[in-house]
């Protein structure tokens, strides 16, 4: 694979996850163009996760009235007086289901060896889905940086980063995650937000399994 494709294929997954990571706040006007970015990029990488974005932007739901995705929202992921569906992946990793376990704590180590910090408005712990699908975010973009710089060894190393963080956190969590949103979810938006979730996540982790950066620039 040429410079041009990799690239290409590397803006994708950067995007996704960016892009999903938004759909997990509360929602605002802008989440509209994030489904759009989602459709266009998981379309690009022929994932079967398309097919669901597409419906939450088709089907006839609640899915275009704000309010009610904020209220949905704040159902599932906040409270107060039950949490279907917690989005801190300590609770699924961790054996006392509990926020803030050792899990929580080597995610933030990983964002620290990277000179990252949670922002100051993000009223959140650094195990949260938003923050983490962050992280992969970044880890790409760093990858995508160092590829145009033409240094592979820098790419692969930035992909080895990617491969541990899924290894370690998303890739034992979001199933469990995406199961507990969409057997409590009453509307078809986040039920088809989490079964994209799931498998995006579980076909990048087979993508970050066997693939490496070998091309240089000429």
């Amino acid at each position: 694979m040429d410079i041009q494709n990799i690239v290409s294929q590397e803006t994708a997954r950067q995007d996704i996850y960016k892009s999903l990571a938004n759909c997990y706040r509360l929602p605002e006007e802008v989440i509209f163009t994030d489904l759009a970015t989602l459709s266009d990029q998981l379309s690009n990488l022929n994932s079967e996760a398309a097919s669901y974005i597409n419906r939450m932007q088709t089907e006839p739901d609640q899915s275009c009235d704000l309010e009610l995705l904020q209220i949905e929202f704040t159902r599932l992921f906040i409270g107060p007086y039950s949490l279907p569906a917690p989005p801190y992946g300590s609770v699924y990793i961790e054996k006392e289901r509990k926020v803030m376990g050792d899990s929580t704590i080597d995610v933030q180590q990983r964002y620290q060896n990277f000179g990252l910090d949670i922002s100051k408005y993000f009223k959140e712990v650094p195990d949260h889905i938003t923050a983490e699908l962050e992280f992969m975010f970044f880890l790409t973009y760093k990858e995508i940086e160092s590829i145009l710089s033409n240094a592979p060894e820098q790419a692969q190393e930035m992909l080895l980063h990617q491969k541990s963080f899924h290894n370690d956190h998303l890739n034992i969590w979001i199933p469990d995650f995406t199961d507990c949103v969409i057997e409590n979810a009453g509307t078809e938006f986040y039920r088809n937000l989490a079964k994209a979730t799931r498998v995006f996540i579980a076909e990048d982790f087979e993508y970050l399994k066997s693939v490496s950066i070998l091309a240089t620039q000429g």
